[in-house]
């Protein structure tokens, strides 16, 4: 039963991450359009807050022995999450109006929209690694297995960012309803310790 919660986990994660970045542009697209230029910012954030995101994911996981933490920094991200409908649009146009450069304003935007919640999204992978991983001489077959899940959830993201949640739901309620998800997600970690068991060493014939 715990490999699956984790599994559901990182697809879950996925989901909202890549949903994040495609609704992202929504935020931003009143102010500064939806030229290269605003793509370019949201996608250089996510990859800069991904890869602060796994390095401090890793140290943590190398620091913690229960999923409790986990179920923080998923947590935290949900209320990331339900707060970007409450500044976020009112953000977007005081920086428009403050700034001469669309550029230097799209940047500015997405890092404080988006880097917090992707950054806390990008720990969860290697903590979940840590979490899962039982063998070490399956370490290979375990991390491939849940990035490739992590990945089915990015691709659910997307197309579900794009066919279901932006078409049918406005800005907001699609935010917060992610938000939600990530903080019941959160809770059940939290509730549900689950402790760390020492991996069996592999040894070299």
């Amino acid at each position: 039963m715990r490999i699956p919660i984790l599994y559901l986990t990182s697809i879950l994660c996925g989901f909202c991450m890549m949903a994040l970045e495609m609704i992202g542009a929504r935020l931003l697209q009143p102010s500064f359009g939806s030229s290269v230029d605003t793509w370019a910012a949201i996608i250089t954030v996510f990859i800069l807050s991904l890869s602060i995101g796994y390095v401090l994911g890793g140290r943590i996981a190398d620091r913690v022995r229960t999923n409790l933490v986990l179920g923080w920094v998923i947590l935290l991200s949900g209320v990331a999450y339900c707060l970007l409908p409450v500044y976020g649009l009112a953000f977007t146009e005081a920086l428009h109006e403050s700034l001469q450069t669309g550029r230097l304003g799209v940047m500015i935007g997405s890092l404080v929209l988006f880097l917090v919640p992707s950054l806390l999204l990008g720990c969860v992978s290697p903590m979940l690694v840590k979490l899962v991983f039982v063998d070490a001489s399956q370490v290979g077959r375990t991390t491939g297995t849940l990035y490739a899940i992590g990945s089915i959830g990015n691709v659910m993201g997307i197309l579900g960012a794009n066919y279901l949640l932006m078409p049918y739901l406005n800005i907001n309620t699609a935010l917060l309803g992610m938000g939600v998800v990530l903080l019941a997600l959160g809770l059940a970690h939290i509730t549900w310790r689950m402790k760390l068991e020492d991996a069996p060493v592999a040894t070299q014939s």
